[in-house]
């Protein structure tokens, strides 16, 4: 008979689970929750692979189960160590499940097996049809010759019990861990290795089964004086003189530095991809954000030449006007990049100067008004300035007195912030433009809007070169703006912030220090 038939009707107690083609539990039955990694995960709704993480890496196959590709599936062994003295065992078979509704999408029926009675039972005929003790004689009469390999050893070498429980060493294992042999004998080999688990889970693989204990497994090891290194472990099982009793010996190899290697070429890896992915970006902003204003100057410029005679003097000036700005457009653009380039160069210089931070404020508000702002409300709020002269008599104010800043820089941050505000926020919507200054000390810009705000998922990246929101739509821009503001802030040591919610807005603080003449 078909062992999956025989599966489906033989006596045994079945429990279930049904998914999706997501994998999303749709149905279960009440006792499955028994079986689960994580008691309680297994709700519908839930991911399976979350409770059964046996399922992670062969999706495919599920999937060639659901399109009708395969008829089944099944893992067999599986085990869970809730209670170290009472391993729960089971073994999973995937079917397909139809719906009775044509018109619904194929389904997967997961059936799961309690198989622990039957795996210990498997353990017992083991250990009773073992009368051989072959191993334990051999390694008896060449117990001398064994010692000495052993003690010569360059890899480290433990013994333990069924358990875990370290029953000798080697002289190279108290060097690699730092401890002494008292220090070790008689603990668990937990003392040593931070995922024992996966080593406690291959002895009792070997007893319950005979299946070869893990080899080559890398783990993370601490030792004695707490440094964290990783070893690379293989596990043999050897008869002991009580039949069907068995110890474990790990031998282990220092392979830190290996796995050093391993991270910074991975790192190397991901730094080239990354510099792969800013030169895409790059190569994809220049053809975007150049294509536009050139296509319009091609295209005014065109309209000039072929009907200069026949269009009015007003039509003439509007296409003159969208030459202009498509100029403007492409030299800012321009301008940003070299800008960025100087910064990445480490050639941007701080050149501090005193500024009339409300008149520099309120002559760049009005600037943003002309450019980006004819259909936006900008606010400039301009809170009294503890600063003797601006405080005083601003007319007469004395050069000295003035807060030192580099004028050229912050003029880079207060025009992005501001023009980002205008971009982003609805027509006819307020921003909001707070000056502050305090102590004498430093000055700090706020800038609100009630945009499209900053999805979450995006907030960590949004200083990168090159990098936009996913929610940006059609809107115009080149993702360089908020890594320029970065940059200068930074130049002048000072600090960046921002809140945003989608849908609600964002606001932006930026506190600059006053340069001290020295």
């Amino acid at each position: 008979m078909n062992p999956i038939l025989r599966k489906l009707l033989g006596p045994q107690q079945i429990e279930y689970l049904v998914v999706n083609h997501l994998f999303i539990i749709q149905e279960n039955s009440a006792k499955v929750q028994h079986y689960a990694d994580n008691p309680g995960d297994a709700i519908p709704g839930a991911d399976a692979r979350m409770s059964f993480p046996e399922l992670i890496g062969i999706e495919n196959i599920l999937m060639s189960i659901i399109m009708g590709r395969l008829p089944g599936f099944e893992i067999k062994g599986i085990a869970r160590f809730a209670d170290p003295n009472r391993p729960l065992y089971f073994d999973i078979l995937a079917i397909k499940h139809e719906d009775e509704q044509e018109d619904v999408p194929n389904k997967l029926l997961i059936l799961i097996e309690d198989t622990t009675e039957k795996m210990v039972m498997k353990q017992s005929l083991i250990q009773s049809a073992n009368e051989a003790n072959l191993l334990v004689s051999a390694l008896a009469a060449s117990k001398d010759y064994i010692d000495k390999v052993i003690r010569s050893m360059g890899d480290a070498l433990l013994v333990t019990t069924t358990l875990g429980i370290i029953k000798s060493v080697n002289q190279s294992a108290k060097w690699l861990f730092g401890y002494t042999e008292a220090e070790l004998i008689g603990n668990p080999l937990s003392l040593i290795v931070v995922e024992e688990k996966l080593l406690y889970q291959a002895r009792h693989r070997y007893i319950l089964s005979q299946k070869e204990p893990l080899r080559e497994l890398e783990l993370i090891c601490t030792t004695k004086a707490g440094e964290e290194i990783w070893v690379e472990f293989s596990c043999s099982a050897i008869q002991t003189e009580l039949e069907g009793l068995y110890d474990f010996i790990y031998i282990g190899r220092d392979i830190t530095e290996r796995k050093q290697e391993e991270i910074e070429i991975r790192r190397s890896l991901a730094k080239e991809q990354e510099l792969r992915q800013v030169k895409s970006r790059f190569f994809s902003m220049l053809a975007h954000e150049f294509g536009n204003p050139l296509n319009t100057i091609l295209f005014a410029t065109k309209i000039l030449q072929d009907y200069g005679d026949e269009i009015t003097h007003e039509e003439k000036q509007q296409y003159l006007a969208h030459v202009q700005s498509a100029s403007k457009h492409m030299a800012q653009l321009l301008d940003d990049v070299r800008l960025l380039s100087s910064v990445e160069a480490g050639k941007l210089e701080f050149n501090p100067a005193p500024v009339n931070l409300q008149k520099f404020c309120s002559e760049l508000v009005e600037s943003i008004k002309i450019s980006y702002g004819k259909n936006h409300t900008i606010n400039f709020i301009d809170n009294e300035l503890i600063i003797a002269a601006q405080k005083n008599d601003r007319e007469s104010e004395k050069t000295q007195d003035l807060p030192a800043l580099d004028a050229k820089l912050l003029r880079h941050i207060l025009t992005n912030l501001l023009s980002n505000a205008v971009k982003y926020s609805p027509i006819n919507s307020n921003i909001y433009f707070e000056l502050n200054c305090q102590n004498n000390e430093e000055a700090t810009f706020k800038i609100k809007d009630a945009g499209i705000g900053i999805p979450l998922e995006d907030q960590e990246q949004l200083f990168e070169s090159y990098y936009r929101a996913k929610n940006v739509g059609k809107i115009p821009g080149t993702g360089l703006g908020l890594s320029i503001v970065k940059q200068c802030v930074d130049l002048h040591g000072g600090q960046l912030e921002f809140s945003s919610e989608t849908g609600l807005g964002t606001t932006f603080i930026v506190k600059i220090p006053f340069y001290q003449h020295r």
